[in-house]
């Protein structure tokens, strides 16, 4: 079979970015509890399309992981294979994400929740430490797959260096003013996406070669 699956992991990845993109385009931010809580019951539709976006976004991105692989061959080949397992952690945590979207929805919109109600969840230790290490693995592993990809050199630097970019700003995306916080994943979007055109190129070359 070869590399013949390629094609279909690029298009994943892709995809895959495009639905993490739209997901956090989506989803509604709001500064406080009160304000969330009125944003999801003026446009519960909108938490739908998010969590289905996200849901997509982990099985998409999961299938698109061998891409990375494809680009570091030789040099960085250990460091991509390790980043690719913990970034797969990250990503399969992202359905988790998008279940929690929709029970969150489920709970405002069929039952009495109030702003306490939201700040006392958003401080259980439970859920922090859970969300926390999926968090963690998304970002760790995007950073050392960023710093393969530039020890391999096999796609133009400004790839990596957006993914090691938003890796290393998620912790401060909170800053971000309302409204602002979706161009924040857009980065990142593009990063994979660039991923995705460079293996495919890379690819599609291999195959001409081949065949003459």
């Amino acid at each position: 079979m070869g590399e013949r699956w390629l094609p279909y992991a690029a298009a994943a990845l892709a995809t895959g970015a495009c639905a993490l993109v739209m997901g956090a385009l989506t989803l509604p931010s709001s500064p406080n509890g009160s304000e969330l809580i009125d944003t999801l019951r003026a446009s519960p539709d909108r938490w739908l399309l998010a969590s289905a976006a996200f849901m997509y976004a982990a099985f998409a991105l999961t299938l698109g992981i061998p891409t990375f692989l494809h680009e570091v061959k030789t040099r960085g080949r250990a460091t991509a294979q390790v980043g690719a397992v913990i970034f797969a952690f990250g990503a399969i945590g992202t359905a988790g994400y998008a279940a929690m979207l929709i029970l969150f929805r489920a709970l405002v919109t069929h039952a009495v929740v109030g702003e306490q109600e939201i700040e006392s969840l958003s401080r259980d230790p439970g859920l922090l430490v859970y969300m926390g290490a999926f968090v963690l693995a998304f970002t760790v592993g995007l950073v050392i797959l960023g710093v393969a990809l530039l020890m391999a050199g096999t796609v133009a630097r400004w790839i990596p260096v957006l993914m090691i970019a938003y890796a290393i700003s998620v912790p401060f995306a909170r800053l971000i003013p309302d409204g602002w916080q979706g161009l924040h994943t857009l980065i990142l979007g593009v990063a994979l996406i660039g991923v995705a055109v460079s293996a495919n190129e890379s690819w599609s070359g291999v195959s001409r070669r081949r065949q003459r």
